[in-house]
């Protein structure tokens, strides 16, 4: 009986739902032999925002982007973040969400990395490796499961795909 709970417990998820990779990503290798039940239940969840402030969340793009909708972050900025418990008096109360100015099209991809960045994803480009590898908050997770994504973070990662596909309010 243990055996089914188990095996029901960790069935996989249906093929029709795909989480997508970072950008610019390679696609990872096929692991040699199929992960068995008892090491898929023990990988653990990662939640990227616990233990993490209001005001820490709102001055990170990539954490506030796991919490909250792209388009609520335009939207109401200043209400989620600006208040006592947030970042009350910062100039980013003042400006526009995510970018004040113009940013070049590459900037969505820098937002949706960043949001996998915070999950530990292990990027094999050079690029990202260079830019999230020296952060002191990166770590790097061998054992990423695009599974430990928030809902926010999922429809962020389509929603700034869209942007830049159809280069919404960046330059080239």
């Amino acid at each position: 009986m243990l055996v089914l709970v188990v095996a029901l417990a960790c069935g996989s998820a249906p093929s029709s739902i795909t989480t997508p990779a970072p950008a610019n990503a390679e696609p990872a290798a096929a692991p040699a032999s199929t992960p068995s039940a008892e090491a898929h239940a023990a990988a653990p969840a990662f939640d990227p925002l616990a233990g993490h402030s209001l005001a820490e969340i709102c001055r990170d793009r990539g954490l506030s982007l796991i919490k909250w909708d792209y388009d609520q972050l335009q939207r109401d900025f200043a209400k989620l973040c600006c208040g006592p418990d947030g970042i009350a008096g910062d100039i980013a109360c003042d400006l526009d969400w995510p970018f004040s100015d113009v940013p070049p099209c590459h900037a969505y991809d820098e937002l949706r990395n960043h949001i996998f960045a915070r999950y530990g994803y292990p990027f094999r480009s050079a690029e990202w490796q260079e830019t999230f590898g020296t952060q002191p908050w990166y770590q790097r997770r061998d054992d990423f499961d695009p599974s430990w994504l928030s809902e926010a973070a999922k429809r962020n990662v389509e929603r700034l795909k869209q942007l830049k596909a159809s280069q919404t309010a960046c330059a080239g």
